[in-house]
């Protein structure tokens, strides 16, 4: 090629960047291909030119970086760019690829290794990733791209003090941090209980992305953690007004106003999340929520199962520890949130006491806040050893349990508030095991059983379940023969109950309570003259719309009664006014139907397909009076009625009741350990068997 001609390739060339910078991009390739025709092997100019079609003409922008290539070889330019293609098509093998050619050629240059990252999480390599992202760190301390990506892939790993600390660097280094820092800052706030702090990264996120759904959507999760369900809706319906598309803020939102009884199209956001399932959305549901969803079983595990999906990154990136089998005896650990005042530490309290120490070490991790209470002090007492893990990261408390030789772990959260099944998901254990505290599947492989009943979970219901199903042989509910009960009931006038009303009652949560059963509930007291219904007070915003139901319905909302939260044994003792017990579903009682039920009040269900629609009539099951259990809603109402009109029968009933306490299983917590100690040595000797039968996909 002559000088001139050269010269003129050049200045069109020029002229192609000069257009692209404008914004003309067809300026910019018609003025490209022309310096390509004057000088058709300039590698770089083929560069330009792949770089200018990769937004209208992918296998164009290709052909022309490979052809620069092959002019080149050594062309990182070229090659940085090709690998960004491959990288945005999702072609995450050979992004790596050419990324790792460039840094061939220019060690450590931190957009390389940035972005190389990028094409590593995208292969699902988070761990190369991470160290992709540390080492452009350490060739330029505070790389702002890099450090961003380290952040944000540390906290969906769930690592959340580290990833907090990533956060706080970038917030420090660069003051116009954008919204999506401030989220994982405050997720990892969330995560670690400091709900204020939360609030304020959130509200300093929205501050720069104003009704950003997914924003909203985070803000509202941590007031429902918080219990401030007023709040909560407002921000998911906000967040669902910008994008309706978005599953899990329908979910959290079904949950809020269930919470608040807020039923004006509650029934439509149940039917639309349960028909986008149907429909094979991937999008994530709160699983918890789900559980108060009328779903079928096979909807449930497709929930948790999607659940478990985001959690299985933290099993795949941990690190776990060996395995050493202790000298003598079974190591059973249990993880839990609530040893304290709460349901699950009351059901349980006295099976902990009981376990036989000669075939069993009994430890504890818990993952919750400390209190300061006499059922705290007598859990702790229960366990050979307690662990105070509620300021350990997940990592630390997966170690830990490892340490201690636990060959059986039991989890009592599922997926509940302050959960952390990140530990379970890093396997710390040989046989792992889920328990009480979520009714149903969790989804996950790193579960191996899950306790239950053949009535709670009968075996036709295994398909849905990923986990074995273990089964005791009465009830998968304990009890506390030995809790404390107020020795002096308060009168009917201290609970405002009327002195000779027949007294309808469900203590049950208030999102339990759904419209279906409400107009049963209804029903029942404009057909018994005088009755009324005593429930638990939840907030004022569902005793206030309970009211207007009530009256939407011709009852008089002062026949609601509610019962204002109080201490265990004074709630135990006022149960001698209730004349039945109306169980909720798809729902059912659990912890409340085993205090209903320990004071002798009959309780009356409507079993469903669902493992949380069929542990009430479980309960009742043992303790011999099934006529108690209904399996559709009309039955239910009917033999309610009938009860309500039959004094003698219910009376008989309730003694029935109260003699079958002493001699059938649900409250013979003799029998319920010496069976739970033969289950759970049995889970550790049979750990080697094969999968359960395949699942509905």
């Amino acid at each position: 090629m002559t000088g001139a001609a050269e010269q003129a390739a050049r200045a069109t060339l020029s002229e192609a960047v000069a257009a692209r910078e404008r914004g003309d991009s067809a300026l910019a390739e018609e003025r490209c291909r022309a310096a390509l025709a004057l000088q058709p092997e300039d590698a770089a100019a083929w560069t330009f030119l792949g770089t200018v079609l990769r937004q209208r003409d992918t296998d164009a922008a290709r052909a022309a970086f490979a052809r620069a290539l092959e002019l080149e070889p050594r062309n990182v330019e070229a090659r940085f760019h090709l690998a960004n293609l491959h990288r945005e098509q999702r072609y995450f093998g050979e992004a790596i690829n050419n990324y790792e050619a460039v840094l061939a050629l220019v060690p450590a240059n931190p957009a390389v290794q940035n972005n190389l990252g990028l094409a590593l999480e995208g292969a699902g390599e988070s761990e190369r990733a991470l160290a992709a992202y540390r080492a452009a760190l350490a060739s330029e301390p505070g790389h702002r791209q890099s450090l961003r990506n380290l952040a944000h892939l540390l906290c969906r790993l769930g690592r959340y003090g580290d990833a907090m600390a990533a956060c706080d660097d970038y917030i420090g280094r660069f003051a116009d941090a954008d919204a999506t820092i401030w989220v994982d800052r405050g997720i990892c706030q969330h995560h670690a209980g400091d709900y204020k702090g939360a609030q304020a990264s959130f509200e300093r996120a929205l501050s720069r992305a104003p009704d950003d759904p997914v924003i909203l959507t985070n803000l509202g999760s941590l007031f429902v953690d918080r219990e401030d369900y007023p709040h909560a809706e407002a921000l998911l319906a906000r967040a669902l007004a910008q994008d309706a598309s978005l599953l899990y803020a329908s979910s959290l939102l079904a949950l809020c106003r269930g919470h608040l009884c807020a039923w004006d199209g509650l029934e439509a956001l149940h039917e639309e999340i349960g028909k986008r399932l149907g429909a094979g959305s991937d999008d994530a549901v709160n699983a918890f929520a789900a559980l108060s969803i009328p779903l079928s079983p096979a909807m449930q595990l497709k929930v948790s199962r999607r659940w478990a999906r985001d959690l299985a990154a933290a099993a795949a990136s941990g690190s776990r520890r060996p395995f050493v089998a202790p000298s003598r005896g079974l190591r059973v650990g249990y993880v839990s949130s609530d040893f304290r005042t709460h349901p699950t530490a009351s059901l349980l309290a006295e099976v902990w006491e009981r376990h036989d120490r000669t075939r069993l070490a009994i430890y504890a991790y818990s993952i919750g806040p400390r209190e300061s209470s006499s059922l705290r002090a007598r859990v702790e007492a229960a366990f050979d050893r307690f662990v105070d893990c509620s300021n350990a990261s997940i990592e630390q408390t997966a170690s830990r349990i490892a340490d201690d030789g636990i060959e059986v772990l039991i989890d009592l959260n599922g997926y509940t508030t302050h959960a952390r099944s990140e530990i379970f998901a890093l396997r710390p254990a040989p046989v792992q095991i889920s328990w009480l505290g979520y009714l149903g599947t969790l989804g996950a492989d790193w579960y191996d059983y899950v306790l239950t009943d053949r009535f709670a979970c009968p075996p036709e219901l295994q398909s849905c379940f990923t986990e074995r199903f273990l089964y005791l042989p009465d009830c998968y509910c304990p009890s506390d023969t030995r809790r404390p009960i107020a020795p002096i009931a308060p009168a009917r006038a201290a609970c405002r109950l009327p002195e000779q009303a027949f007294v309808f009652c469900c203590f049950n949560n208030a999102y339990k309570i759904l419209p279906a059963v409400f107009d049963v509930w209804m029903r029942l007291l404009e057909r018994v003259p005088g009755s009324v219904l005593w429930l638990a007070l939840a907030n004022p915003t569902a005793a206030a719309n309970l009211g207007g139901q009530a009256r939407a319905r011709g009852i008089d909302p002062a026949r609601l009664i509610f019962a204002p939260r109080v201490a265990l044994p004074e709630h135990l003792a006022r149960h001698t006014h209730a004349d039945l017990f109306l169980d909720t579903a798809p729902y059912n009682a659990g912890a409340t139907a085993n205090d209903a039920l320990f004071m002798g009040v009959p309780l009356l269900t409507c079993a469903g397909e669902t493992m949380a629609s069929r542990v009430a009539g479980s309960q009742i099951s043992a303790l011999g009076v099934p006529e108690l259990v209904t399996t559709d809603l009309s039955d239910y109402e009917a033999l309610a009625l009938a009860l309500s009109q039959e004094p003698q029968h219910l009376r008989e009933i309730r003694e029935s009741i109260r003699a079958n306490r002493e001699t059938h299983p649900l409250f013979d917590m003799v029998r319920f350990t010496r069976a739970l100690d033969d289950l759970l040595c049995a889970a550790w000797e049979n750990r080697s068997l094969p999968a359960p039968p395949e699942r509905i996909p």
